[in-house]
């Protein structure tokens, strides 16, 4: 607990959080002007037994989350360390929501709690500022950052290069139909021209005036132009024109691509050489989920098998076996997972996991097909290098340095050695031999502010990738020479390269804007040039005299500090009531606090409720606890003054009480193919009815427990981008209410749904079918859920049965916005057929619903930031409406219910 913030951590990683303790301090004390100096202390959470590398910082409740796992990949992130990259990056977003509530975002925080100041300040300042700003914080700080990895603009250099002259709007919000670099990169290139052109303090005036709502309309439009002078358009412009220019001069290979141009991105990533001359690679797209494939020497592709759930792309291959790392997680606590490693014949699509609740990942296959290297990442912050034989019995590791990390291993041509890229506590990183019989380090490559990764092995040579003065290049070691070559680039990077003798050429993979494409160079093209080490590996790339504006060796200039340690309390702060909601629905005014504790245990809402046509006020709570095995939760509310109308001189007056107490039991069965959830949940409700004034003298009070049990299952294999639903996933919800006491009532409800591809990869096919029973007593009517044909109005009958088919399609993708305020990403519709039939108890009469119709969705974004869908349906009815007049055409109107949540 330190003046600047609360790091929350588990036992065992003190050194990481003292470290980060001493980091976050320096960093608000000498490095906040350039986005101002209000502060507000925070509570960070560390989180070390994910195996996927990520932060967060949130308002409502104000708090962070720091992701301890490091990445294997250094091309896309850096090596610096990553508990230090974490700081650098998500305390700068504490600084900036530190900075941000004044003006008219103080009054929506004031009003509205923290969620309020979110909604504000998302309102003014864009999305790729707050990340931008913080990539360029991470950069300027540090020797390294992503402002320093040739990757981190390949997406818009390769746009540039490809005369790929996207509008702003689409380069802001995405598109289905092209690959548009994410906001993270259009911010840093945004973020980092201001700096460089008009000064350190650019963007401090401009976010602290759009935070402000100066002006009140386009606020951050207004800003940029008042400081900068130009319109905000002509801004932009500028920026993209004067990379560009940098871009101009940028040269490299000419490759031969060997991987077919698609209509639509398609990635393949680490190719390898099979022994007939075929290549082995990882294939993605838009339209289909990763797999592995094997493309001859015509170019013909063939599927070998989909690639398991995993967190990492990266696999090895070697004499017909791949191997991989999947991910599972832990079947009840969210925030343990595991990496095991996964063995895939290629001849015969036979695959066999070897290890069981392991983190092993980067794993690779012995030449013999007998052994596999993985890296293991413990979750003590340690890395160590593991072999395994085919059984998954240990049988070889090597302990790494503290704080150093072991990335993609390779056996040597003879299996005796372990090739090894190694970065260590600085983030420098070196290229590294381990011998196995006598675990002896030799460093073929020196620790150095370099990122090198992507090994290789084909004979005595080691390929891999380093970067270079603005490039990732193919690079290789000469074990019989000794010696260490560069052999060639290109604009988009040589990333897991290795020889193909049957060709003559180096074949990689390199990034375009069509996404990672095979590439073929001839052997006679390489350079062979010799390189002991180079200093040149990470320069200021593009905006050289804004990265002088502060020290890069500020981390490495940080004192070390000794902070007290004490157990954290799981009761501080226990509600941590941070944002409250008003809200008019008519006929009823609400008002709703919501609380939710640092470890994000306790989750609390209180709300009063006001209804105008009776005249009656009503109270409310409602907690649920998550750190148990079982998740208990409870509920209660009080409703006072409302009213019956008994006759048409008499109203009759009575009080309401209604409370629950639950167990819930949230599964995680995720792993192979599929994502697979299970929820159990349990409820005993009580309801009591007290009626007031002359009510007392002609009814009696009633009160009823009744019970409540569901079970909810979704399962569904992965989704590629522009696939609107999965090929294949299933739901199922099975619900029973009963009462307990004093009356009799119970109703039963089963509802599924199978969803299916349809004629094309973007198509889905959605079954879905429903049974619905309950009692005829009419002592108590549950709630009815039924989903009923579409375009009537929904009967309560005691027997229900539905049908459904649906067929979804995408129309079109126009990427079309309009004032930076509304985006259309695709244009979708869903034709349908609905059949319900229900039946009267009584009579054994039974009744038939049918619908068809087509429904026609819209996939938005509105203010460049928020995804919405919006649709229109039309039904036309089959049969008639069981009450009321029936009007065989029925319109809709389609729009998300949850859209301000």
């Amino acid at each position: 607990d330190t003046d600047t913030a609360r790091i929350i951590f588990p036992e065992g990683i003190e050194p990481t959080a003292k470290r980060l303790a001493s980091v976050i301090h320096e960093l608000q004390k000498d490095h906040a002007a350039t986005i101002g100096n209000h502060f507000r202390k925070i509570n960070i959470v560390l989180q070390n037994q994910m195996t996927y590398a990520n932060g967060y910082v949130g308002l409502g409740p104000w708090r962070s989350e720091f992701y301890l796992f490091t990445p294997q990949n250094s091309f896309d992130q850096g090596s610096l360390h990553w508990a230090d990259k974490l700081a650098v990056h998500e305390y700068r977003h504490i600084q900036q929501f530190s900075n941000f509530n004044i003006g008219l975002s103080k009054a929506a925080s004031i009003l509205f709690g923290q969620q309020g100041q979110a909604l504000a300040n998302s309102a003014a300042v864009p999305d790729y500022f707050f990340e931008g700003d913080a990539v360029f914080n991470e950069t300027v700080l540090t020797e390294q950052g992503r402002g320093r990895q040739p990757l981190f603009f390949s997406g818009y250099r390769s746009l540039f290069k490809q005369n790929k002259n996207y509008s702003y709007q689409k380069l802001r919000s995405g598109s289905l139909k092209h690959y548009v670099p994410n906001h993270y990169e259009l911010g840093y290139l945004l973020v980092g021209y201001g700096r460089q052109k008009y000064g350190v303090d650019f963007w401090k005036s401009v976010s602290q005036d759009a935070a402000r709502f100066k002006p009140l309309f386009y606020p951050w439009q207004g800003a940029v132009k008042k400081y900068a002078g130009v319109s905000y358009n002509q801004f932009v412009q500028n920026a993209l024109d004067y990379y560009k220019q940098k871009w101009q001069s940028d040269t490299g290979f000419q490759v031969n691509y060997l991987s077919e141009l698609k209509k639509y991105p398609s990635d393949y990533k680490y190719p390898s050489v099979a022994s007939d001359g075929s290549i082995i690679t990882l294939k993605s797209s838009y339209q289909q989920i990763p797999a592995f494939y094997r493309i001859s020497a015509d170019g013909t592709e063939q599927k070998i098998a989909v690639r398991d759930l995993t967190n990492d792309d990266y696999f090895s291959y070697n004499n017909e076996l791949i191997v991989y790392s999947a991910y599972r997680p832990d079947a009840r606590w969210g925030y343990r997972e595991y990496a095991d490693i996964k063995l895939l014949n290629v001849e015969t699509g036979e695959e066999q996991k070897l290890t069981v609740g392991q983190r092993f990942f980067s794993p690779d296959i012995s030449h013999s097909g007998q052994k596999i290297v993985a890296v293991e990442m413990p979750t003590g912050q340690l890395s160590n290098l593991v072999i395994i034989d085919r059984q998954g019995k240990r049988i070889f590791r090597s302990n790494g340095d503290a704080g150093s990390v072991f990335t993609y291993p390779k056996f040597s041509a003879n299996d005796s050695l372990i090739f090894t890229a190694v970065r260590n506590e600085a983030g420098e990183m070196a290229l590294q031999q381990i011998n196995i019989f006598n675990s002896k380090k030799v460093n073929i490559l020196p620790f150095s502010q370099r990122v090198i990764g992507f090994l290789q092995v084909k004979g005595d040579t080691v390929f891999f990738t380093s970067t270079y003065k603005g490039m990732d290049e193919a690079w290789a070691f000469v074990e019989k020479e000794n010696l260490v070559y560069r052999l060639a680039n290109t604009l988009g990077g040589l990333y897991h390269a290795s020889i193909d003798h049957f060709k003559g050429r180096l074949v990689a993979s390199t990034f375009t804007a069509d996404g990672f494409r095979l590439t073929g160079i001839p052997l006679n093209k390489l350079w062979w040039q010799k390189i002991n080490d180079s200093n040149d590996a990470l320069p200021d790339l593009y905006i050289s005299d804004a990265l002088k504006q502060e020290d890069s060796k500020t981390l490495s200039e940080i004192p070390k500090r000794n902070f007290s340690i004490s157990r954290y309390h799981k009761a501080f702060q226990l509600f941590n009531f941070h944002s409250w909601r008003p809200s008019y629905d008519q006929p009823e005014v609400s008002f709703t606090m919501f609380g939710q504790n640092v470890l994000n245990t306790l989750q609390t809402e209180l709300a009063y409720t006001y209804n105008r046509n009776e005249s009656s006020s009503k109270l409310g709570l409602n907690m649920i606890y998550g750190a148990w095995y079982l998740q208990p939760n409870v509920g209660f509310d009080q409703t006072w003054n409302r009213t019956i109308n008994y006759n048409k001189d008499t109203t009759l007056f009575y009080n309401e009480k209604n409370a629950s107490a639950g167990v819930g039991l949230p599964l995680n069965f995720s792993g192979g193919k599929q994502y697979r959830y299970l929820t159990f949940s349990s409820s005993i409700n009580t309801k009591q009815l007290h009626l007031t004034g002359i009510g007392k003298n002609i009814f009696a009070d009633k009160n009823f427990n009744f019970l409540q049990n569901r079970l909810l299952y979704t399962g569904q294999i992965q989704k590629a981008v522009r696939q609107i639903y999965p090929h294949w996933a299933q739901t199922l919800l099975v619900q029973y209410r009963n009462i307990v006491n004093k009356y009799t009532a119970q109703q039963f409800l089963v509802s599924g749904n199978i969803y299916l591809p349809g004629l094309s990869a973007t198509h889905n096919m959605l079954f879905n079918a429903a049974y619905s029973a309950r009692d005829t007593l009419n002592q108590y009517f549950f709630s009815d859920n039924f989903p009923f044909s579409r375009g009537y109005n929904s009967v309560d009958f005691p027997r229900m049965w539905r049908f459904g088919f649906n067929y979804h399609f995408p129309l079109a993708y126009p990427d079309f916005g309009f004032a930076n305020i509304f985006y259309l990403k695709r244009v979708r519709a869903n034709t349908f057929y609905d059949y319900t039939q229900t039946k009267s108890l009584r009579t054994g009469n039974k009744f038939f619903f049918g619908s068809t119709g087509v429904e026609v969705y819209a996939d938005t974004k509105w203010w460049n930031q928020q995804n919405v869908t919006i649709g229109v349906r039309y039904s036309r009815l089959l049969n008639s409406q069981y009450r009321g007049n029936t009007l065989p055409n029925q319109w809709e109107i389609i729009f998300p219910i949850n859209l301000l949540d």
